[in-house]
């Protein structure tokens, strides 16, 4: 079996998951796993598809030829990743230019790599501003690298606020 995966992107409307998924299963393939979301009237996403062999050209042709979508197709490997314990850190703060990078950058300067990220910016009734929260799952090995992780986080602002839950 081989492992694909694949990013799509087109003007938002009903039915894009049913087309996808309706060519996976014509193919014989498995959807494994997918983020799929709506931005600023775009439909973007990623799955993660196995199929046979013998099935991933046709369906690679299909998928590239679909209307009004922008398919990328790379192979996947079979390594898997998940006996690393995944931690999800939940980061909030005032919205301001730059934070993901901030983030991210600690993250990379501690050699820890991004296994998911989700972020969203909401209104804080409350105070007038906008509120950034950013989802991260990681690879956490230890209570020591938590500690770590929070303390380079929190020292980046005063209103920068850390939580980790297990996976």
């Amino acid at each position: 079996m081989k492992q694909l995966v694949i990013s799509v992107l087109g003007k938002d409307r009903p039915g894009i998951v049913d087309q996808l998924s309706s060519l996976v299963v014509k193919h014989h393939g498995s959807w494994l796993a997918s983020s799929l979301t709506e931005l600023a009237g775009q439909f973007a996403g990623i799955l993660h598809i196995e199929v046979a062999e013998e099935n991933v050209a046709a369906l690679s042709e299909e998928l590239l030829n679909q209307p009004q979508l922008l398919i990328n197709i790379a192979e996947g490997s079979d390594s898997d990743n998940t006996a690393d314990e995944q931690v999800m850190i939940t980061v909030t703060a005032n919205d301001r230019v730059g934070i993901v990078q901030e983030v991210t950058q600690v993250l990379n300067s501690l050699g820890i790599s991004l296994s998911e990220i989700n972020t969203h910016v909401g209104s804080a009734p409350n105070w007038g501003g906008l509120i950034f929260t950013a989802q991260l799952l990681v690879p956490c090995a230890s209570d020591d690298q938590r500690n770590l992780i929070q303390d380079s986080l929190e020292s980046l602002a005063d209103d920068l606020m850390v939580d980790f839950s297990d996976e």
